[in-house]
């Protein structure tokens, strides 16, 4: 780990745990949660951000029972306030956030109470006591869709209910108890949308399940392992999703097209923690879709603070490609969504990423590579560190983007990328003219 690298995890440390919350003193990402083929090493700089807007809010209960509150910006994963407010009275089982100022929770005697927040921007205060307002809810698990139906599993079972009060008061507001059926024996549960679950299983597996009007569900598996290490997984819509593992770290992920069912185009941000560790609390509940995102085709290859814009338009020494003096270690994302391959020699370490219309873009003289070779990446996803392999005199990232074997200069898509406005097509690029 270099000395850049320690201060970024030992700032983090610092920050959760003047909050109250951390109790590791341990940054390691937990292999678990990691996809094949990524890197499972160290708290780097900012990755490539997400296309969101919206806001994420995390309610939690600690273990000694005090509920706590979180914030988080959609766009880069950046956790912007963490507060603890007053115990409970009992230790919550289960929770479950209806709306930003109601929250439902049970406890081990199946009692379930409402929790009306008076206020969490700059402290996290209540109304008044959690009211119960239910007895025989043993669920080990509750979530809410933002749509008006609560989730809830218990023995395996899964159950839905009609809330019908931004406030329950009681059965007459929370009722309708439908069995939507049996094996949901998961890790953990959240919903994504209007009749819509997110869940991991402890073989890794993360699965989707949607539920009609008739009360049928469908179930999809997004992705077939590597799910496994997280204890707790919260959503707050447009795709974004959010895992805590036993460690206590919080990993982000953006499903690019939450709707097709298919967990391929999900953007891994595993470099790039909402925190190495910290999260202590024994529940979370996201509250549902406030969050909104759009899938990107492109995204910028390296992180904005890593060289500035000035940089991005230099001509490169020999043809149509550019050379960015980064130092050994930053990392570098994926512009687009294509299939890796792996180029050597003059290259070193390379990498090509080739998208769906034959553009191969040229990632040159990693240290190192951390995508297999055949392997389909999304914009902004994590392929290695750059470095000084092959035929290099310092440490730089090599790029070129290649059309129909032709090299076109990259300089104006990479400005663009790094301004956030939309790329050229590459096959509008220049030929010429960005070398000397």
């Amino acid at each position: 780990m270099t000395y850049r690298r320690r201060r970024i995890v030992r700032a983090l440390l610092t920050w959760t745990l003047a909050l109250g919350l951390g109790t590791s003193a341990t940054a390691a990402v937990h292999a678990g949660a990691l996809r094949t083929g990524e890197s499972p090493s160290t708290v780097r700089a900012a990755a490539a951000d997400a296309d969101c807007s919206g806001s994420v809010s995390v309610y939690g209960a600690l273990a000694d029972g005090r509920l706590t509150y979180s914030q988080i910006d959609p766009s880069t994963g950046n956790r912007i306030k963490t507060h603890i407010g007053p115990d409970l009275g009992f230790e919550p089982r289960a929770l479950a956030t209806l709306n930003f100022n109601t929250v439902l929770a049970t406890d081990a005697s199946g009692t379930l109470y409402r929790i009306d927040v008076k206020t969490n921007n700059l402290s996290l205060a209540l109304m008044s006591a959690p009211t119960p307002i239910g007895t025989g809810w043993t669920h080990d698990k509750l979530v809410h869709d933002g749509h008006g139906h609560l989730y809830g599993t218990a023995g395996g079972v899964l159950l839905q209910y009609l809330v019908s009060q931004p406030k329950p008061a009681g059965s007459q507001h929370i009722g309708q108890r439908r069995e939507i059926g049996g094996g949901f024996v998961l890790k953990a549960l959240t919903s994504t949308g209007d009749d819509r679950l997110l869940a991991n299983a402890a073989d890794g597996r993360l699965l989707e399940y949607r539920i009609d009007d008739a009360g049928d569900w469908t179930g999809r598996q997004l992705v077939a392992s590597g799910w496994s290490g997280f204890d707790k997984l919260v959503s707050p819509g447009g795709g974004l999703y959010y895992g805590v593992t036993s460690a206590g770290g919080m990993y982000w992920y953006q499903d690019l097209d939450p709707d097709d069912g298919s967990g391929s185009d999900i953007v891994y941000h595993t470099d790039d923690p909402v925190d190495p560790s910290g999260w202590t609390q024994t529940l979370l509940s996201a509250e549902p879709e406030t969050a909104d995102c759009v899938g990107r085709q492109y995204a910028y290859v390296l992180p904005r603070s890593a060289v500035p814009r000035s940089e991005l338009d230099d001509p490169h020494h020999d043809y149509a490609a550019i050379d960015i003096q980064v130092p050994i270690g930053t990392p570098v994302y994926a512009v687009t969504r294509g299939t890796v391959g792996h180029i050597d020699g003059g290259f070193g370490n390379g990498v090509t990423l080739t998208d769906a219309g034959g553009v191969t873009y040229i990632y040159g003289h990693l240290d190192s590579r951390a995508v297999g070779a055949g392997t389909t990446v999304t914009p902004g996803q994590y392929l290695g560190e750059s470095g000084n392999t092959g035929q290099s005199t310092g440490p730089h990232l090599h790029f070129e983007i290649r059309v129909g074997g032709v090299k076109h200069c990259p300089q104006r898509l990479l400005l663009a990328l790094y301004d956030n406005t939309t790329p050229p097509a590459p096959s509008s690029l220049p030929t010429t003219g960005c070398s000397y």
